[in-house]
């Protein structure tokens, strides 16, 4: 191995693993009109996807919701001082949540607005929105007659129609101005008129109060069950609260302005209504409750007053003394309060649990005044037994007439609650106006430009990965080779065959950007075999369709232009076909009767008048071309003429093909290998290698053929582009 091939092979050692960022930034730059193709192609999908759904718009009212128990505020009158200030239990905004998304609050919206009579126009697939708000005449006058189109609508007043048919579609045609055709599902037909009730059996009734649409629009119109229109109708609600402050945003969105308008007040005030309805039922329960506790009361009072009386006639008007009288006052007030304090508790009991620690402040209050009164009727034990008896009676008849007062005032001061009772919803802000708030049909655009682009680049990472062919020099390198040059691909001799005249891209276009390719190669190899003090030069291949020949003959050529003496030789026995860019038939003299001694050497050499190359041709085709190469007449051929050219160049077949091409290089001074850019694999190159070294033979360099730029991992960009680059002459001023 030279030195130049060990300290590239150490480069490579150093840099293996390691994350070249241009080398990547290489191979993106040589693809970058793919890469930005895909992605103007990824943004105007994006851009047409964003144009593809409807409009949304928003209405939004605001609201106040006061946080309050989740009971029946009553005045503190009747409740006493419980479950106030910040004792008091709130409900929580999630719950309310709940409760405005139910189908208690939806439901009434949903019949009121008639959102279960469900009317669909008939769309073109995938453009359907796209086509419904924008006018494009080329589309429109495509596409059918039922597909609707910008500024069309229809409005329904009445929809019924039998269980069978709830949920089923039913076809409305328009037949001309202000009339349709109804078809249902069992294909029975009815035709109707603007303004008019439609029926049809009693299977459906239907009234269409606008219509607004030409002949040959199709709608389908649905009547679902409610849960339905109610699960439509969530859909579109949102309800956020704006931090801890009980303002919420009560909003509703859909394709229709006028309807997001209407439904975002509905649900409000059906929001509200209810609150109130829920509100004034617990009052009349309280009230309920109270009422059936009075005639009791009055009852117990009738009965006390008439047991007292009865005892003082039998007592003959027996009076208490004054320290009796005192205990008892004690008692009945003491009484009175338990009767509130039970009430009170009637009233938690409907809101709190036991374990509530007002519940249980109650209860403890209640236990210590019940211990009160039993102490003072234990005093009272100490009076003489008609005062104890006078006093019994007598607090009985107190305390009946203290709790039918309290009854009759509580009742009434409920009422009044009743009748002024007001929510907790305050509307601050109803809904006057639906916005456009989507879809942003930029976003879409801009996705589908960056994942075009993403896309891009990992395609073209990918291709370069699923490429086995040789890349660039930095791969011959690695196998201890060096590179003379590249030649740059020539489009027009794709699949040409040897002996066009484009062929001697030399003589024919000499200002080819493939030719000056050929001066640069030119040039390395005179530095090659000067330092070797070789004159002749063997060039293979690995396999067929390389272009060895291509190269040689123009290689030959561009060396004859200097009036250096240069002959060009095809080696290839079996196929060799050069000699028809010399008019040169595979009859007519050549190597092959040179060395049997068929024809003298003069006779089978050809000089072209052009370039001044001398050519000596194949020859007819022999039985042993193997034989006749490796025979002494060969070598003895070479060293003749050796003396008399500067520079022979020898066209040998490819060297995986068959043995002539090792044969051919014993018998040179130096050998060269071509490769063919993109197609010629590392693995081919290793075998093609091993196959010379076991001759004996050690490539003096790589010349790679077919330098296709376009297709280069890295184009232009790359550190190991040997090809040649257009530079022609710049006009005269």
């Amino acid at each position: 191995m030279t030195e130049r091939s060990q300290k590239t092979m150490s480069h490579i050692e150093e840099n293996d693993g390691d994350l070249d960022l241009a080398d990547l930034l290489a191979q993106l730059l040589a693809r970058k009109w793919l890469i930005v193709s895909l992605a103007l192609l990824g943004g105007l999908i994006g851009l047409i996807i964003g144009q593809l759904g409807p409009n949304e718009y928003r209405a939004t009212s605001v609201v106040q919701i006061e946080k309050r128990s989740s009971g029946v505020v009553l005045p503190e009158e009747l409740i006493g001082n419980l479950l106030s200030g910040d004792q008091a239990r709130e409900s929580s905004f999630e719950t309310e949540i709940h409760v405005i998304r139910s189908r208690l609050i939806l439901g009434p919206v949903v019949e009121e607005l008639g959102i279960n009579a469900r009317v669909e126009p008939v769309r073109a697939p995938i453009i359907g929105d796209l086509l419904a708000r924008r006018s494009i005449p080329i589309l429109g006058s495509l596409l059918s007659d039922a597909y609707q189109r910008p500024g069309e609508n229809i409005s329904l007043n009445q929809l019924r129609v039998s269980e069978a048919l709830i949920g089923q579609p039913i076809l409305l045609r328009v037949t001309g101005s202000d009339r349709f055709e109804i078809t249902a599902p069992n294909a029975t037909t009815v035709t109707g008129q603007v303004g008019t009730l439609v029926t049809l059996g009693d299977d459906l009734q239907l009234q269409v109060t606008a219509l607004n649409a030409p002949e040959g629009r199709e709608y389908q119109v649905f009547a679902e069950p409610l849960r339905n229109g109610v699960a439509r109708l969530r859909k579109g609600l949102s309800v956020s609260e704006r931090r801890t402050t009980g303002i919420v945003d009560f909003g509703f969105t859909s394709p229709d302005p006028d309807f997001s308008l209407v439904a975002a007040n509905t649900v409000v005030e059906s929001y509200r209504s209810q609150n109130l309805q829920r509100r004034s039922a617990e009052i009349d329960q309280s009230i309920d409750f109270i009422e059936s506790k009075i005639p009791e009361t009055q009852l117990e009072l009738e009965a006390a007053s008439t047991a007292l009386s009865n005892y003082r006639e039998s007592q003959e008007n027996l009076e208490l003394s004054l320290g009796t009288q005192e205990l008892l006052d004690q008692v009945v007030e003491i009484q009175a309060r338990l009767e509130d304090l039970e009430f009170q508790e009637q009233q938690l009991a409907q809101r709190l649990t036991p374990n509530h620690p007002d519940y249980q402040a109650l209860l403890a209050e209640r236990t210590q005044l019940e211990s009160r009164r039993d102490n003072l009727r234990a005093d009272l034990q100490d009076v003489p037994a008609a005062e104890q008896e006078f006093a019994r009676f007598q607090e009985r008849v107190i305390s009946a007439r203290e709790l039918e007062r309290q009854l009759i005032a509580r009742a009434e001061q409920l009422r009044v609650l009743r009748a002024s009772a007001v929510g907790n919803i305050r509307v601050l802000e109803p809904a006057e106006v639906a916005r456009l708030v989507g879809p942003n049909r930029h976003i879409p655009a801009l996705g589908g430009l960056f994942g075009g682009l993403a896309f891009g680049m990992l395609l073209v990472f990918a291709l370069n990965f699923l490429r086995r062919g040789i890349e660039d020099a930095h791969e011959v390198e690695e196998l201890g080779l060096s590179v003379l040059g590249s030649v740059n691909k020539v489009p027009k001799l794709a699949g040409a065959r040897n002996g066009i005249p484009a062929y001697a891209l030399v003589r024919h276009e000499p200002n080819n950007v493939a030719v000056e390719a050929f001066r640069g190669l030119r040039t390395g190899m005179r530095f090659t075999l000067a330092a070797r003090n070789a004159k002749t030069l063997m060039i293979t291949s690995c396999a067929p369709a390389d272009g060895k020949s291509f190269v040689s003959l123009n290689l030959a050529m561009i060396n004859a232009t200097l009036g250096t003496r240069v002959l060009l030789i095809d080696g290839d026995l079996r196929r060799g076909k050069l000699g028809r860019n010399f008019g040169v038939a595979s009859k007519q003299p050549g190597l092959v009767q040179v060395l049997v001694g068929e024809a003298d050497l003069s006779a089978a050499v050809h000089r072209d008048p052009e370039t001044g190359l001398d050519f000596i041709g194949a020859g007819s085709r022999p039985p042993n071309p193997a034989e006749l190469l490796e025979s002494t007449a060969f070598a003895d051929l070479l060293s003749v003429l050796s003396e008399h050219y500067d520079l022979i160049i020898v066209d040998a077949p490819p060297i995986l093909a068959v043995t002539d091409a090792a044969i051919i290089g014993q018998k040179t001074d130096i050998s060269l290998m071509l490769v063919r850019h993109l197609v010629t694999t590392k693995a081919q190159l290793q075998s093609a290698l091993k196959g010379l070294e076991l001759a004996g033979i050690t490539p003096a360099g790589v010349i790679i053929n077919q330098y296709d730029v376009k297709k280069s991992r890295y184009g232009q960009y790359g550190s190991y582009h040997y090809g040649a680059y257009n530079y022609d002459y710049a006009s005269e001023d």
